[in-house]
């Protein structure tokens, strides 16, 4: 059997075949569940039955595309963690908001000490701010702590996800996972 290269927006045999299982378009589940809902590419993937790579992962060494791509999906831009990049562009540091720089993902509590790649452990730092963060500078940690708590707080209560046991939880992660030493 040769291998036959799928064109940009042209859907395969098995995509048309989630397609019929799930009773929608590819393209209207994504948006409802992942952009919508905040389902991540695991959940969105058991949902249609195929492996999370098939969707979000693009072998650039194999010519192998993902689902996203192929059909041209858009990606939630806090989503570039959950393939655990080091960097991204972005338009301004969350600390300094220097703008038109490549930003890091910085973890508000480290891999090491059991942090999460999730957006309420991401902050997107300019490298100056994120050295300053691991070297645990007072200005830059307090600053770090006001924006994630505000972002995170505003993104539940908007997207009306929140109640009162998980904004707790949420705001003694944040305040009091990471400590000054």
């Amino acid at each position: 059997m040769k291998f036959v290269r799928t064109a940009l927006g042209e859907k395969t045999a098995k995509m048309r075949g989630v397609e019929k299982r799930i009773g929608r378009t590819l393209e209207d589940d994504f948006h409802e569940y992942y952009v919508l809902k905040d389902w991540g590419y695991r959940r969105l993937a058991r949902r249609w039955g195929v492996g999370h790579n098939t969707i979000s992962v693009s072998r650039k060494r194999n010519g192998f595309r993902s689902w996203v791509e192929i059909l041209g999906l858009p990606a939630r831009r806090e989503s570039s963690s959950d393939n655990h990049s080091q960097t991204s562009v972005t338009a301004s540091c969350e600390v300094c908001e220097i703008a038109n720089l490549t930003l890091d993902d910085a973890h508000w509590v480290a891999d090491k000490d059991g942090g999460s790649s999730k957006s309420h452990n991401i902050l997107k730092l300019c490298p100056n701010c994120h050295r300053k963060l691991d070297r645990d500078d007072a200005q830059t940690f307090e600053l770090c702590r006001e924006r994630l708590l505000f972002r995170e707080v505003k993104k539940m209560i908007e997207g009306n996800t929140a109640n009162p046991k998980r904004l707790r939880g949420l705001i003694e992660a944040i305040l009091y996972r990471r400590h000054l030493e």
